[in-house]
Protein backbone atom coordinates (compact mmCIF):
# COMPACT_ATOMS: atom_id res chain seq x y z
CA UNK A 1 0.00 0.00 0.00
CA UNK A 2 1.45 3.41 -0.78
CA UNK A 3 0.29 6.87 -0.23
CA UNK A 4 0.00 9.69 -2.33
CA UNK A 5 -0.94 12.76 -1.95
CA UNK A 6 -3.43 14.14 -4.45
CA UNK A 7 -4.56 17.98 -5.42
CA UNK A 8 -7.84 18.89 -7.01
CA UNK A 9 -9.31 22.16 -7.39
CA UNK A 10 -6.58 23.50 -4.76
CA UNK A 11 -7.32 21.07 -1.84
CA UNK A 12 -4.80 18.42 -0.90
CA UNK A 13 -5.97 15.14 0.06
CA UNK A 14 -3.94 11.77 1.78
CA UNK A 15 -5.00 8.58 -0.86
CA UNK A 16 -3.62 5.30 -0.29
CA UNK A 17 -3.02 3.25 -3.39
CA UNK A 18 -3.23 -0.52 -3.47
CA UNK A 19 -0.37 -2.06 -6.24
CA UNK A 20 -2.49 -5.05 -8.36
CA UNK A 21 -0.94 -7.62 -9.31
CA UNK A 22 -0.76 -8.48 -13.06
CA UNK A 23 -1.80 -12.21 -12.17
CA UNK A 24 -4.93 -10.97 -10.57
CA UNK A 25 -6.33 -9.48 -13.71
CA UNK A 26 -8.29 -12.31 -15.08
CA UNK A 27 -9.89 -11.82 -19.21
CA UNK A 28 -12.69 -14.31 -19.85
CA UNK A 29 -12.28 -15.57 -23.16
CA UNK A 30 -15.57 -16.77 -24.89
CA UNK A 31 -15.98 -19.92 -25.81
CA UNK A 32 -16.86 -20.44 -29.52
CA UNK A 33 -18.82 -23.29 -30.11
CA UNK A 34 -17.01 -26.34 -31.75
CA UNK A 35 -19.52 -26.57 -34.88
CA UNK A 36 -18.73 -23.04 -35.56
CA UNK A 37 -14.70 -23.28 -35.15
CA UNK A 38 -15.57 -26.20 -37.59
CA UNK A 39 -17.69 -24.05 -40.12
CA UNK A 40 -15.15 -21.14 -39.98
CA UNK A 41 -12.54 -23.50 -40.41
CA UNK A 42 -14.26 -24.93 -43.55
CA UNK A 43 -13.76 -21.35 -45.63
CA UNK A 44 -17.16 -19.65 -44.16
CA UNK A 45 -16.70 -16.33 -42.71
CA UNK A 46 -17.39 -14.93 -38.98
CA UNK A 47 -19.11 -11.08 -38.55
CA UNK A 48 -17.67 -10.18 -35.10
CA UNK A 49 -19.16 -7.90 -32.51
CA UNK A 50 -16.35 -5.27 -32.67
CA UNK A 51 -17.28 -4.21 -29.43
CA UNK A 52 -19.39 -5.74 -26.33
CA UNK A 53 -23.50 -4.13 -25.87
CA UNK A 54 -27.02 -5.41 -27.14
CA UNK A 55 -28.31 -5.64 -30.43
CA UNK A 56 -30.71 -3.56 -31.61
CA UNK A 57 -31.77 -4.91 -34.55
CA UNK A 58 -30.15 -7.92 -37.36
CA UNK A 59 -30.87 -5.93 -40.24
CA UNK A 60 -30.02 -9.16 -42.71
CA UNK A 61 -31.56 -12.87 -42.63
CA UNK A 62 -30.25 -16.54 -43.36
CA UNK A 63 -29.65 -17.11 -47.20
CA UNK A 64 -29.08 -13.26 -48.00
CA UNK A 65 -25.40 -11.82 -50.02
CA UNK A 66 -24.07 -9.41 -48.25
CA UNK A 67 -21.36 -7.38 -49.69
CA UNK A 68 -18.31 -5.90 -47.88
CA UNK A 69 -19.16 -2.72 -45.74
CA UNK A 70 -22.79 -3.47 -45.70
CA UNK A 71 -24.50 -3.28 -42.45
CA UNK A 72 -26.10 -6.72 -41.02
CA UNK A 73 -26.75 -5.24 -37.44
CA UNK A 74 -26.82 -2.43 -35.64
CA UNK A 75 -25.55 -2.83 -31.58
CA UNK A 76 -25.88 -0.69 -28.63
CA UNK A 77 -22.98 0.19 -26.91
CA UNK A 78 -22.50 3.83 -23.85
CA UNK A 79 -25.95 4.66 -25.31
CA UNK A 80 -24.83 4.60 -28.94
CA UNK A 81 -25.61 2.71 -31.67
CA UNK A 82 -22.78 1.18 -34.09
CA UNK A 83 -24.06 -0.41 -37.38
CA UNK A 84 -21.97 -3.27 -37.79
CA UNK A 85 -20.82 -4.00 -40.92
CA UNK A 86 -19.35 -6.68 -42.79
CA UNK A 87 -15.72 -7.08 -43.90
CA UNK A 88 -16.67 -9.99 -46.58
CA UNK A 89 -18.80 -10.66 -49.45
CA UNK A 90 -20.96 -13.83 -49.18
CA UNK A 91 -24.09 -15.65 -48.03
CA UNK A 92 -25.71 -15.66 -44.79
CA UNK A 93 -25.40 -18.93 -43.62
CA UNK A 94 -26.37 -18.62 -39.62
CA UNK A 95 -26.99 -16.20 -37.72
CA UNK A 96 -25.80 -16.40 -34.26
CA UNK A 97 -27.60 -13.65 -32.34
CA UNK A 98 -31.19 -11.36 -32.03
CA UNK A 99 -32.59 -8.79 -31.26
CA UNK A 100 -32.31 -7.92 -27.42
CA UNK A 101 -28.96 -10.56 -27.62
CA UNK A 102 -26.34 -9.59 -25.02
CA UNK A 103 -22.29 -10.14 -26.91
CA UNK A 104 -19.04 -9.36 -25.72
CA UNK A 105 -16.58 -8.07 -28.06
CA UNK A 106 -15.29 -10.40 -30.80
CA UNK A 107 -18.41 -13.05 -30.11
CA UNK A 108 -19.11 -14.31 -33.26
CA UNK A 109 -22.48 -12.85 -34.52
CA UNK A 110 -23.20 -14.26 -38.05
CA UNK A 111 -21.31 -16.82 -40.46
CA UNK A 112 -20.81 -15.74 -44.41
CA UNK A 113 -20.12 -18.77 -47.18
Amino acid sequence: MKIYKVKVNGKVYEVEVEAVDAIEKKTESVPVKEEVKAKAEAGEKQILAPIAGKILDVVVKKGDSVRKGQTVAIIEAMKLENEIQSAYEGIVKDILVGKGSDVRNKDVLMILE
